[in-house]
């Protein structure tokens, strides 16, 4: 503005003698008005400065300042520009004009309104305000004000237009805050809100440049937060409704980026250019009818318009897009996410390109390749490797993936997303831990496909070690694969074959299928097949395993193991097993003359309930123990003689810390018969009278009520008071027996005993039931005196209510004591009392040690008071009556208890008034490691004792001492020891009731017992190149048991590898010592070693070796020895056991994958060849 201003008024400055001159008025009337004359003008004035001339119908005229009033009819002319206006004031030495009342200049070239306008004579220019129109080159401009100039030689006018500017031509509207124009550059930037309008679309951002060549638009530049819109619109549907009408729809397209670039051709949009964090939303109609939205996003988007038209989309750098099909005229439901380095999309066609790393998502599929071409109207894909006239990238093999699936990848692949059938040339896909293969595979569904010249291995190498091949191959996916013929080929030499095979293919979930058997022979079972069955599983909850072993020397066992599981709600199983023992016969037609039989059912149920409430099963039922008794594997199993049934129901209240139970429990011998026959290996020979044997023990049932720990006196106070402090608990249990039982008696006078028997010799059971109630409760009040102790007094009470007693009656002649059974209630109350006090004490020990800072020593002592009393004996002056006192025929007391044999239990008839005491240490150092503190415990050392007062005699117990620490954070080194304070006799060794005394008469407590006992492990690694990755293979069939020693576990069934990847060599070993001189005559000593090593021999050999030493007696226990040979998709391995409880050898060469798990070559001697079922 202020440059118009210079502009305009220095000419005017330079050439002063240019006069404004009245030329004439019909009236003429001069005054002096505040000492200045005034010309009035009425009628016809004209005014004439140069070119310029003024005409209207009054006016006044200060002729000293040369500045003029126009009124009525004011009209200016200046060669071949017109001005018009209701009034006007001429300044003539600044040629300047300012008009008022709807003011109208024009020329040739340009054509201006406005409500005001400041003109200036020497140079077409001026300001117009308010309702400013200006139309100049086919374009109408409108504003709240525009500041123009037309400079010479110009056919236009350049102008800044502001507030409510808007730009019209004949095809667009350009509307913002405000314009500015050059007529010589033809250049018209756009600002404020700028927003362009052609037809139905729209173009925005924080500023537009719009370029013109010979006022036709050639280009237009957004440099900032472009954004471009365009309305579509069309038909919902095809068809028409009821009244002949189709509804309608109409969507807006959006295009946004951080530059935007358009180009024109004729004053037509030709292309769109869209640049940084570019997006493009578009709508896609076919003849009209909608079909879905296509969204678009990367670094660049090119755009292409034929015919104002969309015609063609071009994304570069980081493309992504989504397809979103419209669900009434598409059968597809999801939408279709694609990305590439580069997107090529025909709108015409509804055909894109995807060029390089191109990836396509429908729903749980998802294809990638270096090219794939797609038919939006038929949603078929077309994956290559790469497009045929690319020769830059790199090829991408396309690779299809499906949910729950292994990826499929071929040579080129067509994909139907709609039907979702496809084919593959050249595909290998993997399932499983298998590999597939084929010339050509295509898919009749969703689950059906079908490969032509397929091959299937679960070697991972190019040329794998082994594969079955197949002319015809069906998969049904998660259910079977049928092929014919199959051969399998070692290497690439084929072996043998079968005209058809059916395989499962449930991706290692369960399904109903074969359970393929195991085939050898040895001494007992002769020629056997192990585990021929068959598994059903009907659905997700139910499932049953049925299998069958066959012995041609032994017989025939039928497993049935059902399990069902509903979650979180129940679940369990029923297990049946029943065994048919053949005579061993070698004539098939006696083979059942001598036939036995076992059976066994197990029923396992595990419930949650609501409401705190659950419900556990474990029933259990045998006909006899011999089947574990001559099969079992191990000791364990061998000695499982017992048939164990127990069910429990269980119910809490939390809040009332409240709980309820019931149980049911049953317990049978199933060895019962042969402990009282005579003639078995297994008969019990009674030493007296009254010693009983169990054949059925049963709790029917067993109740309990139980109240947890709460204070007697509750309180929210944050200040409590001791009585708050003031714990109690109670419980009630009420238990209902039932016990069957074969009981010894005296046979002749030769002192011989023998189970009670009947007249024919065959053994009498005796039933005994009984019931009683038990109550039990305590109080304790822990408190702290002064500060730091803290104390806690505690009685304890149990009160047995029964339904019989024992009354005695005295001696009989044979001088045996009688006593009869006396029905009726009868209770007991028995208690005892306790009262401790603990401390704990620290020290400090600022001793810096290398990494060590600090060590703290923490002293925990306590002591401890606890009072029993005799029941047998008046309490308190009372006498309780629970024992009666009786005097034999040689006058010695007899004291007789009268709920011994009841659900009481006898009655507690010793006193205990003890102390204990004992000191707990604890030594922690504070280590700084990577600039970090941490508290390490070092070592922890405890001391114990105890002191009974009402003993008479050994008063002092034993001092017990342990002491434990680990180095290195790996080793444990455990050291305990007892030391008795009283001494022994010399000559029988025995403990003697006097204190070991020294030589200067102090107490010298003497060592009874010491244990010593550490482990550790020694490894070394090997040498390898860092720069490769190792390969921890795992070795499934290598021997390792704990370093405690062998246990009673199955060999089988603890097969695996103990050296980890990267390592050479590791060993572990762990030791046992211990000393006992309880009687220093006869000190023993033992001394074990176990110690577990595993060597790589090479990349592939492994050997470990077990052992188990005895060093007192130099002897060697048991030991095993492992070799494995890892054959890349095959295993070779030994484990050999020379003897002991596990005595066997086992050799095995199989394929890896539990696949094919029975293709295997074996052989078992010792323990691994009995019968694993």
């Amino acid at each position: 503005m202020k440059q118009i201003l210079i502009t305009i008024i220095l000419p005017c400055l330079l050439f002063a003698d240019d006069r404004l001159r009245l030329k004439k008025a019909d009236i003429l009337e001069s005054k002096v008005i505040s000492g200045e004359k005034i010309q009035f003008l009425r009628g016809d004035v004209e005014f004439q400065k140069g070119d310029v001339w003024l005409n209207c119908q009054e006016g006044r005229y200060k002729e000293k300042k040369e500045v003029a009033w126009l009124f009525k009819q004011v009209k200016v002319k200046q060669k071949e520009l017109t001005l018009t206006c209701d009034t006007l004031k001429y300044f003539s030495r600044e040629d300047r004009m300012v008009s008022t009342g709807r003011t109208h200049v024009w020329d040739p070239d340009y054509d201006l309104i406005s409500d005001s306008l400041i003109f200036f004579t020497e140079q077409d220019s001026g300001v117009a305000i308010g309702r400013v129109e200006l139309v100049q080159n086919r374009q109408t401009i409108t504003a709240d004000r525009i500041e123009y100039v037309k400079r010479p030689g110009q056919d236009g006018v350049s102008y800044t237009a502001i507030g409510q500017v808007k730009i019209q031509d004949s095809t667009r509207v350009a509307s913002c805050g405000k314009a500015i124009y050059n007529r010589t550059e033809e250049v018209t930037i756009l600002q404020i809100q700028p927003e362009i309008r052609e037809e139905n679309r729209i173009l925005s951002g924080e500023k537009i440049v719009l370029t013109y060549k010979e006022d036709e638009l050639k280009n237009i530049h957004i440099p900032k937060q472009a954004r471009a819109s365009t309305i579509s619109s069309g038909y919902e549907n095809a068809d028409a409704d009821s009244t002949g009408q189709r509804p309608t729809l109409q969507f807006k397209d959006v295009m946004t980026s951080s530059i935007l670039k358009g180009y024109f051709i004729d004053g037509k949009l030709d292309s769109i250019r869209l640049e940084g964090m570019a997006a493009t939303l578009y709508h896609i109609f076919d003849d009209s009818v909608y079909q879905g939205k296509n969204e678009t996003s990367g670094d660049t988007i090119i755009m292409q318009f034929a015919n104002s038209e969309l015609d063609r989309i071009f994304v570069d750098g980081g493309s992504r897009g989504v397809y979103s099909p419209d669900t009434l005229t598409k059968n597809s439901e999801y939408p279709i996410i694609y990305s590439a380095n580069q997107i090529d999309y025909r709108i015409e066609t509804e055909k894109s390109d995807l060029m390089g790393d191109a990836k396509v998502r429908h729903g749980n599929t998802n294809l990638e390749a270096g090219f794939i071409k797609v038919n939006w109207r038929t949603n078929l894909l077309y994956a290559l490797p790469k497009a045929e006239a690319d020769t830059l990238s790199q090829p991408i093999k396309p690779t299809i993936t499906e949910k729950g699936r292994e990826p499929m990848v071929g040579d080129d692949m067509m994909y139907n997303l709609d039907t979702k059938r496809g084919r593959v040339k050249k595909g290998a896909t993997k399932a499983d831990d298998g590999y597939y293969a084929g010339k050509e595979i295509r898919n009749e569904s969703d689950e059906i496909f079908y490969i032509r010249n397929s091959s299937f291995t679960t070697c991972d190498l190019e040329i794998p070690h082994f594969h079955f091949e197949s002319d015809k191959m069906k998969i049904v996916q998660d259910d079977v694969v049928i092929a014919r013929p199959i051969i399998l080929h070692l290497g690439q030499i084929p072996v043998m074959g079968i005209p058809l095979g059916i395989f499962p293919h449930r991706g290692g979930r369960r399904h109903s299928g074969w359970i393929m058997p195991a085939y050898g022979e040895n001494r007992s079972r002769g020629q056997f097949i192990d585990g021929l069955g068959y598994y059903w599983a009907p659905n997700d909850i139910w499932g049953s395993k049925f299998t069958m072993s066959i012995g041609d020397r032994q017989g025939v066992v039928f497993k049935l193991n059902n399990q069902y599981r509903v979650r979180y709600k129940f679940n369990g199983s029923i297990y049946l097993r029943n065994q048919q023992f053949l005579t061993g016969s070698d004539d098939i037609t006696t083979l059942g003359e001598d036939r036995k039989s076992n059976f066994m059912v197990r029923w396992a149920h595990a419930q949650v309930l609501r409401n705190h409430q659950s419900l556990n099963a474990n029933v259990t039922y045998s006909s006899n123990g011999d089947y574990n008794r001559t099969y079992g594997l191990d000791v364990a199993e061998r000695m499982d003689q017992k048939a164990t049934s127990n069910m429990t129901y269980t119910k809490r209240w939390p809040k009332s810390k409240n709980s309820i139970s019931m149980n049911l429990y049953s317990n049978q011998d199933l060895l019962i018969d042969q402990k009282v026959d005579p003639n078995s290996n297994y008969f019990i020979s009674p030493t007296g009278a009254g010693t009983q044997l169990n054949i059925v023990n049963r709790t029917l049932p067993r109740f309990s009520f139980r109240h947890g720990q709460s204070n007697l006196i509750p309180t929210t106070a944050t200040n409590k008071k001791w009585y708050h402090n003031i714990a109690w608990n109670y419980g009630l249990n009420y238990t209902n027996k039932d016990r069957q039982y074969y009981e010894s008696q005296w046979v002749d006078s030769t002192e011989i005993y023998d189970w009670e028997r009947d007249e024919n010799g065959d053994p009498v059971d005796t039933v005994y039931k009984d019931n009683g109630w038990i109550h039990t409760a305590s109080i304790n009040a822990p408190q702290k005196i002064f500060k730091y102790i803290s104390i806690n007094p505690s009685l304890s009470l149990r009160s047995a209510w029964v339904n019989r007693t024992f009354e005695g009656l005295g001696y009989d002649s044979t001088q045996s004591f009688i006593s009869e059974e006396t029905q009726g209630f009868a209770a007991r109350t028995t208690g005892s009392f306790s009262l401790s006090a603990s401390t704990q004490i620290y020290g400090i020990f600022p001793i810096p040690i290398g990494p060590i800072k600090v060590i703290r020593h923490v002293a925990s002592p306590s002591i401890g008071f606890s009072w029993s009393p005799d029941f047998s004996k008046p309490l308190f002056g009372q006498d309780l009556g629970y024992v009666q006192a009786y005097t034999d025929p040689f006058g010695n007391e007899f004291i007789h208890d009268r709920f011994s044999g009841t659900m009481a239990g006898s009655t507690p008839r010793s006193e205990r008034k003890s102390m204990n005491f004992s000191l707990n240490n604890v030594f922690q150092a504070k280590v700084l490691k990577d600039d970090e503190e941490k508290k390490v415990d070092l070592l922890s050392w405890r001391m114990s004792s105890s002191y009974n007062f009402a003993a008479d005699e050994y008063r002092l117990a034993n001092l017990r001492s342990s002491l434990r620490s680990k180095v290195a954070g790996n080793l444990n080194l455990d050291f305990s020891v007892t030391h008795d304070f009283y001494g022994f006799d010399p000559e029988t060794g025995a403990r003697v009731p006097e204190f070991n005394k020294n030589k200067n008469g102090l107490i010298t407590p003497r060592l009874t017992n010491a244990r010593f006992s550490t482990g550790f492990r020694f490894s070394g690694t090997r040498w390898h190149d860092t720069g490769k990755k190792q390969d921890p293979t795992d070795d499934t069939t290598a021997v390792e048991d704990d370093l405690s020693g062998p246990g009673l576990t199955n060999p089988i069934n603890t097969m695996k590898n103990t050296l980890k990847g990267g390592k050479l060599w590791s060993t572990n070993v762990s030791l046992s010592y211990s000393y006992t001189v309880s009687n220093p005559l006869n000190p023993k000593e033992t001394f074990w070693v176990n110690t577990t090593s595993s060597i790589q021999m090479t990349k592939n050999w492994r050997v470990s070796y077990r052992a188990r030493f005895d060093i007192m007696e130099k002897d060697l226990v048991n030991h095993s020895l492992s070799l494995y040979r890892d054959l890349h998709c095959w295993e070779l391995s030994l484990n050999w056991t020379p003897g002991g409880l596990g005595q066997g050898v086992y050799v095995k060469l199989n394929v890896k994958s539990p696949t094919l798990k029975d293709l295997k070559i074996e052989k078992r001697g010792g323990v691994y060849s009995r019968s694993p079922f």
